[in-house]
């Protein structure tokens, strides 16, 4: 008889055992579960990495002294031609603000040669598209469209730098954001193809609150087309007012601080990486010098000190003025509270001396700064410089 405390044990370690193949197997299970989780974490396209901070002035090319301002200021600034728009609501083609094509431009204001002679004297050369008038990704129908109209400026001038300056119509057209997004995904792809590279910088309005959502979703629409944006330009100073009279340059700090913070969450929330120095060093911006339309208080050279010491505080990547032939000075007829004039201003080299301290040269086709380009020269017979209409 057996008694039945002499049931035989198991064999020593098998419990162990047992345990151990639980474990195993718990951990196999575990893996087949986050294998596939984590390949599904597709990360966005990340911004160019830092490099040489840059100085630009905008140039309205439409406007009376266009020409003679593509020869002025400081052989380390960049020039940015303003503004590239359709001809017409339902016309996808270029056009400088739908008052010249760019047959016209060469032929009228002599630019194609112009633009050369810069590029040849070592200045880089950026197209900002957008601005007044017409954008073309809203008179382009399709994305094949609208990378063609692009094409057809960047091509002609020989451009590695494109600006998408959009302003409240342009941000509240959520299609053609998305057409405008995929083309210049396309564009940026096509260059690469051949070798070259395209920085895309994104201007848009800012204020005391920072960018709108709109201005927020035309970044994610363009870094989830796979844009490689070099970085986010603001244009400050649009703010009903300064907020209890601030002065221009201390408002402008205020809407930089509010889109860091806004760009830092997005970033995060797109998982892009930024390159050193963070957001501060994908960051750039724009004031419009002298008086903002309807507004009485200038943006004065001390705002413009205020703004340049800042920037080099936290190392933003570009900045820029609106505009070198921008807005007429004022004469003792014109009345300084309409906004139609600067008022008792400095001229703009004044002002283009004090935004560029401590910016370089803009050379880097990879980086946040506009690349250099290699412009074609001028014909033999190229004609003498034609005054501006």
């Amino acid at each position: 008889m057996i008694a039945p405390s002499s049931v035989a044990p198991a064999p020593p370690g098998r419990g162990w055992t047992v345990l151990t193949g639980a474990l195993v197997a718990l951990t196999v299970a575990l893996g087949i579960i986050a294998v596939p989780w984590s390949l599904t974490q597709e990360r966005a396209v990340p911004p160019a990495p830092a490099g040489p901070r840059w100085f630009g002035s905008y140039v309205d090319v439409a406007r009376v002294g266009a020409t003679s301002s593509l020869t002025g200021g400081s052989p380390s600034d960049a020039v940015v031609l303003a503004f590239v728009g359709a001809v017409s609501a339902d016309a996808c083609t270029a056009s400088w603000a739908g008052a010249y094509s760019l047959a016209d431009a060469a032929r009228v204001l002599d630019l194609d040669h112009r633009i050369a002679r810069v590029q040849q004297g070592g200045r880089t050369v950026a197209v900002s598209f957008g601005g007044t008038g017409i954008e073309l990704a809203g008179a382009c129908a399709s994305v094949g469209d609208l990378v063609s109209a692009y094409a057809s400026v960047l091509d002609r001038y020989a451009v590695t730098t494109m600006d998408l300056d959009l302003g409240a119509r342009s941000l509240d057209d959520p299609a053609a954001g998305d057409r405008r997004a995929q083309a210049v995904a396309q564009l940026q792809a096509n260059r690469r193809a051949g070798g070259t590279q395209l920085a895309v910088w994104l201007t848009l309005p800012a204020g005391r609150g920072g960018l709108s959502t709109d201005g927020l979703r035309s970044v994610r629409q363009l870094q989830q087309a796979g844009v490689r944006l070099s970085g986010i330009n603001a244009m400050t100073g649009h703010d009903d007012a300064p907020e209890g009279g601030q002065p221009r340059g201390a408002a402008a700090i205020a809407a930089l601080t509010a889109m860091h913070d806004q760009l830092g969450r997005l970033y995060d929330e797109l998982n892009v990486d930024l390159p050193v120095g963070g957001v501060w060093a994908i960051m750039g911006a724009t004031p419009t010098i002298g008086r903002v339309e309807g507004e009485d208080r200038a943006f004065t050279l001390d705002d413009a000190a205020t703004l340049n010491a800042f920037a080099q505080k936290q190392r933003l990547a570009r900045l820029s003025m609106r505009s070198t032939n921008g807005d007429p000075a004022c004469t003792p007829a014109t009345d300084p509270g309409a906004g139609a004039c600067r008022g008792a201003l400095p001229q703009d080299d004044a002002f283009a001396a004090v935004l560029r301290r401590g910016l370089g040269a803009a050379t880097d086709p990879t980086a946040s700064a506009p690349p250099s380009a290699t412009a074609p020269a001028p014909p033999a017979s190229t004609p003498s410089p034609r005054p501006d209409p």
